[in-house]
């Protein structure tokens, strides 16, 4: 994914989006990105779907999710705010979800 790609779009939940990419672009990422993104909306888990071609792939995301839910419930502060940034959550809105935030991985 080029630099001028609108990550801020791609990430917010309340957009559809089509993203199409070469191998090794970021993909994952951001798929995981958006899932995490629709969990801190208010989506219930089994509202969310993710369809991927092959087991391998959808383990990688099922390990990722669970490794960032950790990172979230267990880094101090200051990462937790840098992780959701990176994810295009403004200053004021992780200070609205950071509660929420943080009980996601129960």
């Amino acid at each position: 994914m080029s630099d001028a790609f609108d990550f801020k779009t791609a990430l917010d939940p309340s957009r559809s989006v089509v993203i199409e990419a070469c191998a090794g672009s970021g993909k994952t990422w951001l798929l995981v990105s958006r899932i995490l993104r629709l969990l801190l909306a208010g989506a219930k888990p089994g509202e969310i779907l993710a369809i991927t071609f092959t087991r391998k792939a959808a383990q990688e995301m099922q390990a990722r999710l669970l490794e960032w839910l950790n990172v979230l419930a267990l880094q101090p502060e200051d990462e937790v705010r840098e992780f959701l940034s990176q994810r295009a959550l403004a200053e004021h809105e992780i200070d609205a979800i950071l509660p929420e935030a943080r009980n996601l991985l129960e």
